[in-house]
């Protein structure tokens, strides 16, 4: 009696012409060798399901955020959002260095948009 392949394939399309997350992916993969694509593939996704496993929202909200000119500062706000105590907690062990001045504005797609204001990050009257 053959024991069952307890391993799961995952197939999945992105489409670089649907959003800029989507477009920054395609083109990441592109410049990894082709022997590192699987392993990074699978941390990817194992990592996305370590933030899930902390808040169901956190992937999505990450990924809506995502494109070429992503800052750690971006990633920092959306996460003090989610956690502001824990994020709080963490604000002294910030690696040096990892601060990167926001690129210029550029159109961007109502729905970065929206979240962007949702955390208050690039508003206005935030500062």
């Amino acid at each position: 009696m053959e024991k069952p392949d307890p391993r799961r394939k995952i197939l999945f399309y992105l489409n670089p012409e649907s959003n800029d997350a989507e477009r920054y992916v395609c083109d990441e993969i592109d410049r990894l060798p082709q022997g590192e694509r699987g392993k990074v593939w699978r941390a990817a996704l194992l990592a996305g399901f370590a933030l899930r496993k902390q808040d169901p929202r956190l992937p999505n909200m990450l990924a809506e955020f995502l494109n070429e000119h992503t800052t750690f500062d971006e990633m920092i706000t959306l996460m003090q959002a989610v956690f502001p105590a824990e994020m709080k907690r963490l604000e002294s062990h910030r690696p040096a260095g990892r601060t990167v001045q926001p690129p210029p504005e550029t159109p961007a797609d109502e729905t970065r948009d929206n979240a962007r204001n949702m955390f208050a990050y690039g508003r206005k009257d935030s500062d």
